[in-house]
C-alpha cells in the first residue's frame, strides 16, 4: 500500500513513530486547507505561512495524541485556532483576501471599481462584528465547514454557533443596508 492509499488514521499512527513519508502525505493533503484557514483568520499571508507550519510542527510531536474518532482535518483546524487564539484576539480581512474569491477576468474598469468598493465595504463590515461573530462567519461561510465542524473548533455548542452566525447575519445586513 502505497502512502496514497492510506487513511489518515494510518497515516497519522505513521507520522506517531516518526515515519517522515507519511508526515509528507500529510502535509501534501491538508497543508493548503490549513493555509486557507489561517489566511482567512489573520489576513496576512507571511502570518498565514508561519500559523500553518506551527501547526504541522504540532502535529509530528503530537501525532499520537490524536484519537481517530476525531475527523483530522477538524483536529487540524483546532490547533490552527488555538495557535491564532494565542497570537492575537483580533481578525482583519483585508480586501484583497476577500476579492480573490470573487474576482472575475470579464469585467470593465467600471466594474472593477465597483466590486473593489464593494469588497472593501463588506471586509470592513466584517472587521467590525465581534471576535465570536466574525470567528464563526469565517469558519461557515469562507472555509464551508460544517456548523458542527465549526462550532467543536470554536468550542460552543451548534445552537450557539448558529446564534452567532445569526447575530453576524443580522449586523452585517443593517451595517451594509441590505434588502431581504
Amino acid at each position: 500500500m502505497t502512502a496514497d492509499d492510506q487513511t489518515d488514521e494510518q497515516l497519522m499512527r505513521a507520522t506517531a513513530g516518526s515515519d517522515a513519508a507519511a508526515f509528507q502525505k500529510l502535509l501534501d493533503r491538508y497543508s493548503q486547507r490549513v493555509f486557507g484557514l489561517a489566511w482567512r483568520l489573520c489576513a496576512d499571508k507571511t502570518e498565514a505561512e508561519d500559523l500553518t507550519q506551527e501547526v504541522f510542527f504540532k502535529v509530528w510531536r503530537n501525532a499520537g495524541a490524536w484519537q481517530p474518532q476525531a475527523k483530522l482535518e477538524t483536529w487540524l483546524y483546532r490547533i490552527l485556532y488555538n495557535l491564532f487564539i494565542d497570537s492575537r484576539r483580533r481578525i482583519k480581512i483585508q480586501p484583497d483576501a476577500l476579492s480573490e474569491d470573487i474576482q472575475s477576468d470579464d469585467n470593465t474598469p467600471e466594474q472593477n471599481l465597483i466590486r473593489k468598493k464593494n469588497i472593501q465595504e463588506v471586509a470592513a463590515a466584517v472587521n467590525s462584528l465581534p471576535d465570536r461573530q466574525k470567528e464563526a462567519l469565517i469558519l461557515c461561510y469562507y472555509q464551508g465547514l460544517k456548523a458542527k465542524e465549526a462550532a467543536e473548533i470554536l468550542s460552543v455548542s451548534q445552537g450557539a454557533l448558529e446564534s452567532l452566525l445569526f447575530r453576524a447575519r443580522q449586523t452585517l445586513k443593517e451595517k451594509l443596508k441590505l434588502k431581504e
